[in-house]
């Protein structure tokens, strides 16, 4: 095979090759975007419908709980209602269940002169009622106070007593983070796998442009050398 001949064919070789290359570094950010886009876009839905149904549930459950708490008791007895309370409100207010991705707590305060003293909580680093501004909470409506984060919710309702005045706060707080450090491992590996794929893909997929002209250019010295 003359010498033209031979670099031709590998310089058809390389110019396939080369298109291979700039083809497969194409489809592999297009994918890689692609699918980014996609799983972080279902990602945000879901936290955002389990963030709803988070606080759906503990506006309930806090709800539900404040109208058994008596003001009257709260403002007669603080210590008695503290310990009656205390017994009674993690049953009420805190899920047992272990596998749904949040952390509860809850805080019953007792309200004299401006300030707040906790009577009875389970997690004093996820309560905040202690740490805000009363007048945040404390209005004329006497309306339930929210403070919402990306992660973290908080719901405080104002307890009165049989006057109509307010004698202390229920806050009920949850921490849903974990479900956000699913997410991150959850897309991290879907995304892994897809480079994974696709490097492979691209691997193969060259394999079928430069065995051929290997072997024809190994087949064609074989055959000068027998000639």
């Amino acid at each position: 095979m003359p010498t033209s001949d031979r670099s031709n064919t590998a310089s058809n070789a390389a110019g396939k090759v080369a298109k291979v290359v700039i083809l497969s570094l194409f489809a592999l950010v297009l994918v890689v975007v692609s699918v980014s886009f996609a799983v972080h876009h279902m990602r945000l839905g879901f936290e955002k419908e389990f963030q709803r149904i988070l606080i759906s549930r503990i506006k309930t459950d806090a709800g539900n709980a404040s109208l058994a708490i008596s003001g009257d008791e709260i403002a007669q007895d603080p210590n008695n209602a503290a310990l009656r309370y205390s017994a009674v409100l993690p049953y009420m207010l805190l899920d047992s269940n272990d596998d749904d991705y949040t952390t509860q707590a809850f805080g019953l305060y007792s309200y004299n002169n401006g300030s707040l003293s906790m009577m009875t909580g389970n997690d004093s680093n996820l309560l905040v009622a202690t740490k805000i501004p009363v007048s945040d909470w404390l209005t004329a409506e006497k309306e339930p106070y929210e403070l919402e984060d990306k992660y973290v919710y908080h719901y405080m309702v104002p307890i009165t007593d049989s006057e109509d005045k307010v004698v202390g706060l229920l806050e009920l707080s949850a921490q849903n983070k974990e479900i956000g450090e699913m997410g991150n491992k959850l897309e991290s590996m879907i995304l892994s796998t897809v480079i994974a794929a696709v490097l492979v893909a691209m691997a193969l997929f060259a394999v079928q442009y430069i065995v051929p002209p290997i072997i024809s250019l190994v087949s064609n010295k074989n055959t000068e050398a027998k000639l």
